[in-house]
């Protein structure tokens, strides 16, 4: 921001905001296709750009984060345009030969096992903290920019956008089914498939509401089991509160990992190989952030982006 002071209508902040508005506007309305979710997000966007010197410092904070969103949301079209075959049943068969378990005197992978060990105690463990890849990251971000510890929030969400472009990258040249789907479908690939909640449908009905119902029946894509993300958010997000020094939040974060991990393969959501990969994708990012991004000779987009948020 200036230091004399914030110009809400400064050229150069009009001329991006115009820019980006019409590639955003053009992608959405005729390539991905506009909804609810894609306007409220453009809004909040023109909120946090145009509203005050501190609300356009955190729009620069969380630029990442906004990036990720559009690239997920943008995954939908995968289903139409996606030239690769989608891995089913090797990707179920490698599991196998790799994690399979005796049980009863027959090999099985661990999601066949979770399924005959269903317990109303795992199912809420699964359930109350399956969903905190989203809010937790989204609150440590606010609350370590409320904190003035800026240059934090912009390396975390850095990292988080790093690791999701090789997820993303993965999602297309390795297309793959999750569990639920082999367990349920077999061989036979319904490209049009919608996504389901499997296992944490148990903790829907146990609260009465369609939370995860809802969540994978609006998934934008149904053959992304490959890496798990899941596994990659919380690590990214203990590694940065671990980071910002609050033994409170990293405690309740390496929880949440832990049971995120645990919840990916006992809900059918995840093979033990897409949460390997997902971890993966999660220590590359650090890597990469660590060591590229805001190391000595980071680039000059960084350093902008640091002078104007610090």
């Amino acid at each position: 921001m200036s230091k004399t002071g914030f110009n809400r209508f400064a050229s150069n902040w009009v001329i991006w905001g115009i820019g980006l508005s019409l590639l955003y506007l053009l992608w959405f309305g005729f390539v991905v296709g506009m909804d609810s979710m894609a306007v409220g997000f453009y809004i909040l966007a023109l909120i946090l750009y145009f509203s005050s010197g501190y609300t356009r410092q955190l729009g620069i904070a969380f630029m990442p984060l906004f990036i990720y969103l559009i690239c997920y949301s943008s995954l939908k079209i995968l289903h139409d345009y996606n030239p690769f075959t989608i891995l089913n049943k090797v990707l179920y068969d490698w599991e196998l030969k790799l994690f399979g378990i005796e049980s009863e005197g027959t090999k099985i992978t661990l999601c066949e096992y979770a399924n005959q060990h269903i317990h109303p105690a795992l199912d809420v463990i699964s359930g109350s903290f399956y969903i905190t890849w989203a809010p937790f990251p989204i609150l440590f971000g606010l609350y370590a920019f409320i904190k003035k510890r800026r240059k934090l929030v912009f390396d975390f969400w850095i990292c988080f956008l790093i690791a999701n472009i090789l997820g993303f990258i993965i999602y297309i040249v390795l297309p793959a089914a999750p569990p639920w789907y082999y367990l349920q479908y077999g061989e036979q690939l319904l490209t049009n498939a919608p996504g389901e909640a499997a296992g944490l449908a148990r903790f829907d009905a146990m609260v009465g509401i369609p939370i995860y119902h809802n969540m994978y029946s609006q998934g934008t894509n149904t053959f992304g089991a490959l890496p798990s993300m899941h596994a990659a958010f919380p690590l990214i997000l203990s590694f940065y509160s671990l980071r910002y020094g609050n033994k409170l939040l990293s405690g309740l974060f390496i929880i949440s990992l832990i049971s995120i991990w645990f919840a990916a393969i006992y809900t059918n959501h995840h093979y033990l190989i897409d949460v390997l990969m997902g971890i993966g994708c999660g220590i590359i990012g650090i890597f990469l952030t660590e060591t590229w991004v805001n190391g000595s000779r980071s680039p000059a987009w960084y350093q902008r982006a640091m002078a104007y948020i610090c």
